[in-house]
This record gives structure tokens, sequence and C-alpha cells, in this order.
């Protein structure tokens, strides 16, 4: 006989959790944040632990929460598609499609692809969400994830692609160091990129680890704006603000537009992307014939390397 566990304490928690936010999961649930409160702490109450850490205005997983969040979130998942099943509408579910990728490979790589794909499948009902943490796509409830690193969740991981870091500048500030690439290393600003999250096994270079692979000594290698999103440090490279080390999925417009050049050689170092689904697929056909033409539109790409 099974315990009878309070579903909708459960629901509000995992909400809660996921969405590292009592309002957002009030808003997702259609209830107050108070109710959410009110059910988390039942749920505190029944199982005799504590699910969370209050610190004013913030929520933290305990780490027996985190460590069962996942499992948690997936067996929601399998109670929702049940429904579904049992409800007769698994027509809509082969129609519907969620996508998740970082913040910057959302908007600068996979969105100008997009048409492509909804103009060859226009039933499918499409969502794209974004992340910029590692804990945020890893716990984001979403048919498939784009990830730079090496997902330890319990679905199905396979190879993407491999992308190259390689520094640029706009045409113009190129053409003011008279086209001299080592001089551009040497003298031009470097512009940052601070990263939310861990690449996978620190393979991106940083300009201290770029510039002394290619044997280029410079004593203000740290200094130059900063930027913690690929998106704005890639304008302001575009803008001649100075050289960035462009990773080749993200400045591949910028380039085939030709408002970013390369100036020097790629890094010798690649880094992965992985494709994340579900083990079952079974009758998701949006969710197959998106994953054909991802995998279709990656070996078409100059820019990137087909794992």
């Amino acid at each position: 006989m099974r315990k009878r566990v309070p579903l909708n304490s459960v629901r509000a928690f995992e909400a809660a959790a996921r969405n590292a936010s009592v309002s957002k999961a009030a808003d997702e649930l259609c209830v107050t944040p108070t109710a959410v409160s009110h059910q988390i702490r039942q749920l505190e109450d029944f199982l005799q632990v504590r699910l969370f850490v209050r610190r004013n205005n913030r929520i933290d997983l305990t780490p027996e929460a985190r460590a069962n969040l996942l499992r948690i979130s997936q067996a929601l998942d399998l109670i929702d598609t049940a429904m579904v099943e049992l409800g007769g509408s698994q027509e809509d579910l082969r129609s519907q499609l969620s996508v998740a990728a970082s913040t910057s490979v959302t908007s600068l790589w996979l969105m100008p692809k997009l048409n492509e794909y909804m103009a060859r499948e226009p039933e499918v009902d499409f969502s794209v969400r974004s992340f910029l943490t590692r804990k945020e796509a890893e716990t984001q409830d979403t048919d498939l994830k784009i990830c730079n690193w090496r997902c330890e969740m319990d679905c199905q991981v396979e190879p993407l692609l491999e992308e190259e870091t390689i520094p640029v500048a706009s045409p113009a500030l190129k053409a003011r160091f008279g086209g001299d690439d080592r001089a551009l290393l040497s003298q031009a600003t470097l512009v940052h990129v601070d990263r939310a999250y861990d690449v996978q096994e620190g393979a991106e270079p940083d300009w201290p680890r770029y510039l002394g692979e290619f044997g280029i000594a410079r004593p203000d290698v740290k200094h130059g704006p900063r930027f913690n999103q690929s998106g704005t440090a890639i304008d302001a490279a575009k803008a001649g603000v100075g050289i960035i080390l462009g990773r080749s999925l993200l400045i591949e417009e910028a380039r085939r537009r030709g408002e970013l050049v390369a100036i020097s050689e790629p890094y010798p170092v690649r880094s992965r992307y992985y494709l994340l689904s579900p083990w079952r697929t079974e009758g998701r056909t949006a969710l197959q014939s998106f994953k054909d033409w991802l995998i279709e539109t990656v070996r078409h790409n100059d820019h990137v390397h087909v794992v």
C-alpha cells in the first residue's frame, strides 16, 4: 500500500525549487505565494525534514532536497504525460516541443535558424527557453537541452558538435592596425567575457591562456572591459571597442555578415556541445524531427565541427 503523499504540496515544492522562487512558483501554479509557502511547510511537516534554507528574500535547497529534486521533477513529468495519454490527447503530445539552451546560444545561433525548422514543421507547437547557469539548465523542464558540459542527468546525452575559439575584431579596428594581426593581439584593447558556469574540463581559453599559447606577452592581459554575456561582448567587438575570443558558434552570423573578422589562429582545444533528450521518445514525432533537423544543420555548418 502506497504512503499517501500530499501531491499538491509536492508540486508546490518542485515548482519553487525549479524556479528558485516562491513567487514564480505561485505564478506557474496560479495560486498565491502564501499558498505555496503553506504547501511547502505542510510537506516539511509530512516528511519531518527541512527542504529549504530561507535567507532574507532568497530560498536555497537543502542538500537532501537538491539530491532528490530531479527524480521528483521526472515523476511529475511522468504523471503529466500519463494524464495526457489517458485523456486521449496523444496528438497534442506528438506536436509539442520545448527546447532549452544558454541565452547566448539561443539568441546568436539557434534563433537565426529556427525559421527553417518552423517552415518545415508548421504544425509543431514550439517553445524555446534559455538559461544563464548550469543549475538553472539542469532543473528546467524541457524536452531537449543543448549544453556545453557533460551532464550527469538521467537522460540520453549525445555529442552534437565542437566549436573553436578564435580572436576576432571589427574590420575597422583591423584596418586601424594596418591589418597587422600580431600588432592587434599585442596592443588592441582586450574584451573579456565572464562565464556564468564552468565549461567542460576548462577547455575554453581566456586571454592569458590564449596569448600564452601563441607566445604573446602583455602586461595588461587582464585589463579591458568585461561582460557577463557573450552577446554584449560580441556587440562591443562589432562596435570596434576591442578584440574578443569569439566562440565560433556564437560569432557565425557576425562573420557571415562581415561584421567580425578573424585575426589569428583558433585555440588548439575545442569545446564540445551535447544534446540532452529523454530516454523514451516513442510517439514524440516533433522531438525526433527537431533532433534530425538540428544534426542536419550542424553537418552543413562551416564554423563548427561535427563530433
